[in-house]
C-alpha cells in the first residue's frame, strides 16, 4: 500500500522507505490472520525501529536517542516547502 495520494513513490520517498523497511525487515508484508495480530506486529516493529535499530542517517544512533537529545546533529531528508501558508483557526 502506498501512502502517497498520487501513488508516486517519489512524492514521499522517506515514508515509502520506512514502509518498505517495516514490510521486509519485520514481516509485515505477509498475510496476517487478523487485525489484532497485525496491530501487535506493527506496534512491535515500530518500537524496534525507533528504539533498538540503528540508522545510518543518524550516524548509527537510534531515533529515540536523537529525538530525546536536541544537541545531536543528523542528516535531515525533509524538504523545506516554501509554499507553506499560515492558517489561523
Amino acid at each position: 500500500m502506498s501512502m502517497t495520494e498520487q501513488y508516486d513513490p517519489y512524492e514521499n520517498a522517506v515514508a515509502e522507505r520506512i514502509n518498505r523497511t517495516l514490510k521486509y525487515e519485520y514481516g509485515l508484508k505477509q498475510t496476517i490472520k487478523n487485525t489484532e495480530i497485525a496491530r501487535d506486529m506493527t506496534h512491535q516493529a515500530v518500537y524496534i525501529y525507533n528504539n533498538l535499530r540503528t540508522h545510518f542517517s543518524l550516524d548509527l544512533r537510534k531515533p529515540a536517542e536523537v529525538h530525546l537529545n536536541p544537541n545531536i546533529k543528523y542528516k535531515s531528508y525533509r524538504k523545506n516547502n516554501l509554499n507553506l501558508q499560515e492558517i489561523k483557526i
